[in-house]
């Protein structure tokens, strides 16, 4: 039997099942969304669903009440913060770091403003807990780290996305006004925007909270220990908070509650910077919804959760959120909701209308009725040419650079942030004068460890390596070749447990004498993130993690069977 886990739809007009049910349905089925979103116009909410469980093991469900982290959607909440203590006069954004944490090393630090890290143009590191010894937390170890690394790049030179900003930003604001982090999320947020469940760190209560899950495939479900959540520093994450509330937050901003209108045409600034495109801004992000029609976007993701906020521009003033607690299952499956499905499917917009069915529950519906054999066979059958599956596959590291900066589906990317040693393999036909192999990144170029390349298993260390970036800023590892070899295929190792976030290779070429570049033409890799694409937006499975639920069919039979279609069947909604 199928079971419908808290499911609520508001507003008479959708009391029937709507295009976007249907969909999240398909996503649920699929094990790639498992939580809460949520829809409001300018004039009514119109749309709210739960899906799966907040607590698997005690079989509690997700409601619209439960409580997710939002990991850096907090930033756009500080962002607010910042700007609001702006207008009261405690501070200015162009005043210097320094001037409020003179522990910095001034000769290194001293020409950064606080609009800098407003922007992520302040030359910091990603995250300053890198260089911190296990234990090692708070705003003096943050201010040790500044001082032993020292700055990237000159200030306001490079868009440069770091943690560590904004938990200065935090650690400002205490500073200028004598009250913590929490205290101004309340006093100035929280209580102005009318928010019901929103808190900085875990709320105390356990039942309130969804508890985050990693799954390294569509079936393993790994929790996360949100009673041991410490969230870095406030500033960056650790807001844990509901889709209801989200969505209340982006209506108060939009609406002048916090924050001013010529301070919210501050936020919502592009940045001019080297690295950015223009569409990022202070905690927010541009995204292009067809038709010249833009949104602003907040995202974020952690350990077992994801988040998603959007505020369109048209008329009809809609504000979306999205909050799961499995994030590995769909790095980008919630945004790929609300940009890919409210709109172009609840609302009648433009855009792919149709529904594709889950391969994957067809798959375990065969499992289920006819057993292990049958549902192999059946994954064998699979036309992969006509089917929408997810774009960051190991494909999207073929050919031409086509990602830009920052996290895409048009770029490889492991299964799993942070999970340890991954590697990208990719084929070539190579002309006789190989001079250089250059490996373009859309983010975190520090995962790479080494390369190898046959035949003569020659190895290059990131240490032989010069570090540049393409024309839309994207970075580029470049290695000089010895003379004489013409690589078959080349090994690209990457260490993820030290670089938080999704690592994402766009694509390798080798550049011959005359300058030209010859493209990938072949890849396999140890594991491939399933990532929505900018088109179909489908976030299906791919077709390496089908293969892996076979094969894990087939080698433990039906003992696995039993379990797995037990655990897949409290994931689908109907």
């Amino acid at each position: 039997m199928i079971t419908d886990i808290a499911g609520v739809l508001l507003g008479t007009a959708l009391a029937a099942a709507t295009p976007l049910d249907d969909f999240l349905d398909a996503m649920a089925q699929g094990g790639q969304f498992e939580g809460v979103v949520r829809v409001e116009t300018a004039s009514a909410p119109v749309f709210e669903r739960a899906f799966g469980y907040a607590d698997v093991a005690e079989r509690r469900a997700n409601t619209p009440d439960t409580r997710f982290h939002i990991a850096s959607i907090t930033k756009t909440f500080t962002a607010t913060l910042v700007l609001h203590a702006a207008e009261t006069g405690d501070l200015s954004l162009d005043d210097r770091l320094v001037h409020w944490v003179p522990e910095l090393e001034a000769a290194a630090y001293g020409e950064v403003t606080l609009r800098n890290l407003l922007e992520h143009t302040g030359g910091l590191m990603r995250d300053h807990t890198e260089a911190l010894g296990a234990g090692e937390d708070g705003p003096d170890a943050m201010v040790r780290a500044l001082n032993a690394v020292g700055p990237q790049s000159p200030p306001g030179a490079r868009y440069t996305y770091s943690n560590t900003g904004y938990a200065l930003l935090a650690l400002v604001l205490e500073r200028a006004t004598g009250q913590t982090y929490s205290a101004l999320l309340e006093n100035w947020i929280v209580v102005p925007a009318g928010l019901e469940a929103t808190t900085y760190g875990v709320p105390e209560n356990p039942a309130l909270i969804a508890t985050g899950v990693d799954m390294p495939d569509l079936v393993t479900r790994v929790p996360v220990d949100v009673t041991d959540f410490r969230g870095g520093l406030p500033g960056a994450s650790g807001i844990f908070t509901t889709a209801h509330d989200l969505v209340r937050f982006g209506r108060a901003l939009e609406a002048g509650d916090l924050i001013a209108p010529a301070s919210l045409d501050i936020m919502l600034a592009g940045i001019p910077a080297e690295g950015s495109d223009g569409d990022d801004a202070m905690g927010w992000m541009r995204v292009g919804l067809g038709e010249d029609a833009m949104a602003w976007v907040a995202s974020g993701a952690s350990d077992g959760y994801l988040s998603v906020l959007m505020i369109d521009n048209r008329p009809d003033d809609l504000v979306a959120a999205a909050v799961q607690n499995n994030s590995s299952a769909g790095r980008s499956g919630s945004l790929a909701l609300l940009r890919g499905l409210i709109y172009t499917r609840m609302l009648d917009r433009p855009g792919d209308a149709a529904v594709p069915p889950s391969p994957l529950a067809d798959a375990l519906a065969v499992l289920e009725a006819e057993g292990v054999e049958a549902a192999s066979a059946y994954l064998d059958t699979l036309d992969w040419s006509d089917m929408p599956v997810a774009s960051a596959a190991v494909s999207q590291a073929l050919g031409a650079p086509d990602g830009g900066v920052g996290e895409t589906a048009y770029a490889w990317a492991p299964a799993t942030a942070d999970a340890g040693e991954e590697w990208l393999e990719l084929g070539f036909e190579a002309p006789a004068d190989v001079r250089y192999l250059d490996i373009h990144f859309t983010q975190i170029p520090d995962a790479l460890r080494q390369v190898r390349i046959e035949p003569g298993d020659i190895v290059l260390s990131t240490g032989d390596a010069q570090r540049t970036t393409s024309e839309d800023g994207a970075p580029v590892v470049r290695f000089a070749l010895p003379d004489g070899i013409r690589p078959a295929s080349v090994r690209i190792e990457l260490e993820t447990a030290q670089t938080p976030g999704w690592p994402q290779i766009d694509a390798a070429g080798l550049v011959d004498g005359d300058g030209n570049t010859h493209w990938a033409v072949s890849a396999e890799a140890s594991t491939s993130a399933f990532m929505s694409g900018a088109v179909s937006m489908h976030d299906l499975p791919t077709p390496d993690i089908l293969a892996k639920l076979a094969r894990r069919l087939d080698e433990n039979g039906e003992a696995l069977r039993a379990r797995d279609v037990r655990a897949l069947r409290e994931m689908r909604m109907r």
